[in-house]
């Protein structure tokens, strides 16, 4: 019998930082709970054009983009004048990456506000993340009310992604299916199939 390595995939985790922090890590620890691999936004420090090269080297890299979105638009590029997280859904877009979001209730981003005030909803720019909202609703979503939506949304969506085959992933090189075994098994199997057809 031949063992077929389990793929891993690396998801790109996309969101403002400071505002949710306990959902991003959500998001971490459920894509680590599904078996895959966690990057992310946090590990670089947006905010000017070589880090976007980067990060979207890492998008490149990686099988699958996440955004998670709430009351805040993010730091602005200057050159494009929208902000580097909706610079990277775009980015994740025209790479063709299979993506999905979590997106936040209203009522749960009111009582946000009513913990943390002010700080973790657009007050500067509220149109533009109006529109990129709007923009990203029009895609694959799961709305959240907390840390419980956000750890559920990445399981499923995860689930259903993995299955789609065009996906390479990761396998560890000590996992790896032994190429000589598939292939001696290919042959024995149509051997036997062109045995069965001259039988008929």
């Amino acid at each position: 019998m031949v063992a077929f390595a389990r793929k891993r995939l690396q998801v790109f985790i996309s969101s403002t930082y400071t505002d949710l922090i306990p959902e991003g890590q959500a998001a971490v620890e459920a894509v680590l709970n599904a078996g895959h691999i966690p990057a992310g936004m946090e590990l670089f420090a947006a905010g000017d054009q070589s880090q976007m090269e980067v990060i979207q080297q890492w998008i490149d890299e990686s099988d699958v983009y996440m955004l998670i979105l709430g009351g805040r638009y993010g730091s602005i590029d200057p050159v494009s004048g929208k902000s580097y997280t909706q610079l990277e859904y775009d980015y994740a877009v025209t790479q063709g990456k299979p993506l999905f979001a979590c997106v936040i209730n209203e009522t749960a981003l009111e009582k946000k506000i009513r913990i943390a005030g002010t700080k973790i909803i657009e007050t500067t720019e509220p149109k533009l993340l109006n529109t990129f909202r709007n923009e990203v609703l029009n895609r694959m979503i799961k709305y959240w009310d907390d840390v419980k939506d956000i750890k559920l949304a990445v399981g499923d969506a995860l689930r259903e992604i993995e299955r789609r085959d065009h996906l390479v992933g990761w396998i560890k090189a000590d996992t790896q299916a032994d190429v000589v075994s598939l292939t001696n098994e290919i042959v024995r199997l149509s051997k036997e199939n062109a045995e069965l057809r001259n039988e008929v």
